[in-house]
C-alpha cells in the first residue's frame, strides 16, 4: 500500500493538472457557447429522457436553453423554467444550482471532498479521460467521468452517476469561445412568457 501512494498521488495531480487547464481555458474563453445532448437515466440503465440545447457561460452569469426546460442566471437572480408546470421559479443563485448545470463546477470537484484519477482505459488518442469520485457519502453526485480534448483541453463530454443510482450524460457538440453576450441574455423577461406563472421563491 505504501508503495502505491506515489503512484496515487502523482495519478491525481496529472487528472487535477488536466482539469485546472480545462477550467482555464473556459475562463480566458470569457463568453462560451456550448451546444449539447443530454439524457437521463434510471440506475438499470433505461433512458428515461432525452434532449438537447445551448448552454451559454460568462462568469457567474449562465443560461441553458433546451426543449423541455430553460434556466438563466444573471449572478444575482435565477430563473428556473418547467414547461410542464408552465411556472417559472425565481430564486437566488447558489453553488449547488451551478454545479448541476455548469461544467466549469463539475470539474472544479475535485476541491470538494472528490478524488481524481486519469483513466488510460477510456483515454484515447484525442481525448484524456478524468475520473472524479466521492470521498464519501451524503454527496448528491458519486462520480463523474470527463472527456477532455488533448489539444484544446475543451471538454467533450461529462458523464455524471447520482448518489440515487440516476445517471446522466452529457455531449458536447459544438464549443465557441471568446462570444460577446449581452446581459439580457441570463435573463427572463415576463413580456416573453405571457401567461406563464412566475413564483418568486426568495
Amino acid at each position: 500500500m505504501l508503495l502505491s501512494l506515489p503512484a496515487m498521488i502523482f495519478a491525481q495531480d496529472d487528472a487535477r493538472k488536466l482539469l485546472d487547464k480545462a477550467v482555464a481555458a473556459i475562463k480566458a474563453d470569457a463568453g462560451v457557447r456550448m451546444d449539447f445532448k443530454f439524457a437521463m437515466y434510471d440506475p438499470s440503465g433505461e433512458e428515461l429522457y432525452d434532449d438537447s440545447g445551448v448552454l451559454k457561460i460568462a462568469g457567474e452569469k449562465y443560461a441553458l436553453l433546451s426543449d423541455q426546460m430553460k434556466l438563466w442566471c444573471d449572478g444575482t437572480t435565477q430563473w428556473s423554467y418547467i414547461a410542464a408546470n408552465n411556472e417559472i421559479y425565481v430564486s437566488e443563485p447558489n453553488a449547488d444550482d451551478a454545479r448541476v448545470f455548469s461544467p466549469v463546477h463539475i470539474m472544479e470537484l475535485y476541491k470538494e471532498g472528490y478524488k481524481s484519477s486519469v483513466d488510460k482505459k477510456l483515454s484515447t488518442a484525442k481525448s484524456d479521460a478524468v475520473v472524479l469520485v466521492a470521498n464519501g457519502r451524503g454527496l448528491e453526485i458519486e462520480k463523474v467521468t470527463i472527456l477532455l480534448n488533448k489539444q484544446s483541453a475543451q471538454p467533450e463530454k461529462l458523464d455524471v452517476v447520482y448518489e440515487n443510482g440516476t445517471s446522466a450524460s452529457i455531449k458536447v457538440n459544438s464549443y465557441k469561445g471568446k462570444c460577446n453576450f449581452s446581459t439580457k441574455e441570463f435573463r427572463c423577461r415576463e413580456k416573453d412568457f405571457r401567461g406563464v406563472e412566475f413564483v418568486d421563491m426568495r
